[in-house]
């Protein structure tokens, strides 16, 4: 669970009176990110365009490795499920030319 300073849950009536400023303090590290709360309930987060890249960049990356992952189990799957020529040929009672 993240966890927010007072300082980092602002209402959005206040965000958006006082966007610039908010702003400022995200870029010199004053605040890490804002939380903005619309009728007392959390809907959103302001985060340095920095740490969003980052973020982005770690899910691109995991998404790859997952890919990787599904494409080696299904290699490893399908060679383990591989049947010989001979045994096709022999079961179909034909050689390898005719197969």
């Amino acid at each position: 669970m993240i966890t927010y300073t007072k300082e980092e849950i602002l209402p959005s009536s206040v965000i958006s009176k006082n966007f610039g400023s908010v702003l400022n303090k995200l870029r010199q590290k004053k605040l890490r990110k804002v939380a903005v709360i619309r009728n007392n309930k959390m809907e959103a987060v302001i985060i340095p365009i920095k740490e969003y890249e980052d973020i982005k960049q770690a899910v691109e990356y995991y998404e790859q490795l997952e890919i990787y992952n599904n494409v080696k189990d299904r290699m490893k799957d399908s060679l383990e499920k591989t049947i010989p020529i001979e045994n096709i040929s022999e079961e179909l009672e034909i050689n390898k030319v005719e197969l």
